[in-house]
C-alpha cells in the first residue's frame, strides 16, 4: 500500500531542465536498480504491469496510469521483482538554484511524488514526443525537448491544484495579485477583505494552503524583496526606500529587513557595491 503522498517543491528560477528520457521493459523477475544520490530527479510513468519501488522509508506499487517522482539525493530501491511484463516511461531532469540571493523565488513548482494521473494519455503523449526527439539533430531538438518538458511539468503542477480544489488557488492568486499591485499602499486584513470580497480568515486559509504564508506575511515578504532590488538599483536613502515600498517608519523597515536577511539594509547594499 502506498504511503501518503509527499509534495516535492522545485525552484522555478532557473527553470528545471530536461536531461534525457526513455522507455524500459522489464520481464517477470526483473527489477529496478537500487541507486543513491543520483543527482537528478527521476520521473517514472508506468503504462503496463507494476513496478515495486521504495525511497528511504516510503514504499509504492506503481501501476498503469500512475507516476512516481524519485528525489535526486535520496536512496531509492526495488522492493522486489516484477510479477508480470512491465513497461514504463522514465525521464531525468535537473534543477539548480541561483548562486546569488538577489531574487527570492517568485513561484515554486509543486509535484506530487506518487499520483494516479488524471489524464495519463496526455502525459504519455508528451513523453513519447520527447523520446522521438532523442534521435533528431541536436540543433533543433534541444529547444523542442525543453518546451515539451516544461509543458509536462505545467500539466502535473496545475492538475494537482485542480484535483485538490481550484477555488483555493483562484483566491490565493487573486490575493497575491492584489498585494503585488498595491504593496506601496497601507494594507490590512480589513482592506483585503473589502477589496477581494472574502472574509480575511478565508483569504488567509487559501493563501496558507497554496503558498504556505498568510496575506500579511506575504505583504512583508514582497515589500522586503522590492526593497532589496531598490538597494541595488538606486542610491536612494533608507528613508526613501522604506517609504517607496510601503513602510511608514524607516527604523521599522530596517529592523524587519535585518531580521529577514541577517544584515542591515546598508550592509546589504555595501556587500554588492564594493
Amino acid at each position: 500500500m502506498a504511503s501518503p503522498t509527499e509534495i516535492l517543491s522545485l525552484p522555478s528560477t532557473p527553470l528545471p531542465f530536461y536531461l534525457e528520457s526513455g522507455i524500459s521493459l522489464y520481464n517477470p523477475g526483473d527489477h529496478h536498480p537500487n541507486r543513491r544520490s543520483l543527482g537528478m530527479y527521476d520521473l517514472i510513468v508506468v503504462t503496463e504491469g507494476a513496478l515495486l519501488m521504495g525511497e528511504e522509508d516510503r514504499e509504492w506499487t506503481v501501476e498503469p496510469g500512475q507516476m512516481l517522482l524519485l528525489h535526486p539525493q535520496r536512496y531509492h530501491y526495488s522492493r522486489g521483482p516484477c510479477q508480470t511484463e512491465t513497461r514504463f516511461h522514465w525521464l531525468h531532469f535537473g534543477t539548480t538554484r541561483l548562486s546569488s540571493d538577489l531574487l527570492r523565488q517568485p513561484y515554486e513548482i509543486h509535484l506530487p511524488q506518487y499520483w494516479n494521473l488524471p489524464s495519463p494519455a496526455g502525459i504519455v503523449q508528451l513523453l513519447e514526443g520527447l523520446l522521438k526527439l532523442s534521435a533528431a539533430p541536436r540543433s533543433g531538438a534541444f529547444w523542442q525537448e525543453q518546451t515539451l518538458f516544461l509543458e509536462l511539468l505545467k500539466q502535473l503542477d496545475e492538475s494537482r491544484f485542480q484535483r485538490e480544489g481550484s477555488q483555493a488557488l483562484v483566491v490565493a492568486e487573486a490575493t497575491e495579485a492584489f498585494i503585488r499591485a498595491r504593496y506601496q499602499e497601507p494594507l490590512t486584513n480589513g482592506r483585503l477583505e473589502e477589496e477581494l470580497h472574502y472574509h480575511h480568515n478565508y483569504l488567509a486559509r487559501c493563501l496558507k494552503e497554496i503558498r504556505g504564508i498568510t496575506p500579511m506575511e506575504y505583504v512583508m515578504q514582497y515589500r522586503l524583496e522590492q526593497a532589496r532590488l531598490l538597494l541595488l538599483k538606486t542610491d536612494w536613502s533608507m528613508a526613501r526606500i522604506a517609504e517607496e515600498v510601503g513602510f511608514v517608519y524607516a527604523s521599522y523597515f530596517s529592523r524587519c529587513f535585518t531580521a529577514r536577511n541577517g544584515i542591515t539594509p546598508l550592509q546589504y547594499r555595501k556587500q554588492y557595491s564594493q
